[in-house]
């Protein structure tokens, strides 16, 4: 039941944050945490989003908390959406949009297991450090990308071939 109720979670959040920066007439802010494009980062985010704030609000509930799990969620979130999108981009190229879709909700389902899976894992006091530095690290990367993205096909929409929100709100005015 748990691991449904965290899927719902990730999956109705992220969709939300698939349409918040349109909504949102282009606000820089709510794209930082939001999709902007159709990129295979901004779908990534949008799975990076709910997993950091459920997080957010378990370590403050926990003070003994295993950032460990967290490290593995989110490199698994990011793994998958990337083996996805490769895997459908062989078979198919870029055809069937409705393949990312169910990939991430996939994802989503994949990551919920995941994180209850881990939940008696034990790590060291090292171990635990050693995955908050690279939490932080990635959760700089993803505050970074959005603004000044790398020029990677994985962040340029394939639909209007810009990078990141410059690009995007500069070509759509």
């Amino acid at each position: 039941m748990k691991i449904i109720l965290l899927f719902l979670i990730y999956s109705v959040c992220g969709t939300l944050l698939h349409f918040t920066f349109k909504l949102s007439k282009n606000n820089i802010v709510v794209g930082i945490f939001s999709a902007i494009n159709e990129s295979v980062w901004e779908h990534i985010k949008i799975l990076l989003t709910p997993i950091f704030i459920i997080s957010f609000i378990t370590f403050v509930i926990n003070s003994n908390y295993n950032f460990f799990i967290l490290l593995i969620e989110l490199v698994g979130a990011i793994s998958l959406i990337i083996l996805f999108y490769e895997i459908k981009t062989a078979i198919f190229k870029n055809k069937y949009g409705i393949i990312n879709i169910i990939s991430f909700y996939i994802t989503c389902l994949l990551i919920s297991f995941l994180h209850f899976a881990l939940q008696d894992v034990e790590v060291s006091k090292i171990g635990n450090g050693l995955s908050f530095i690279v939490v932080i690290i990635i959760f700089a990367m993803y505050l970074t990308f959005s603004i000044f993205p790398l020029k990677h096909s994985y962040f340029k929409d394939p639909i209007t071939g810009t990078y990141g929100i410059n690009e995007y709100v500069n070509k759509s005015v």
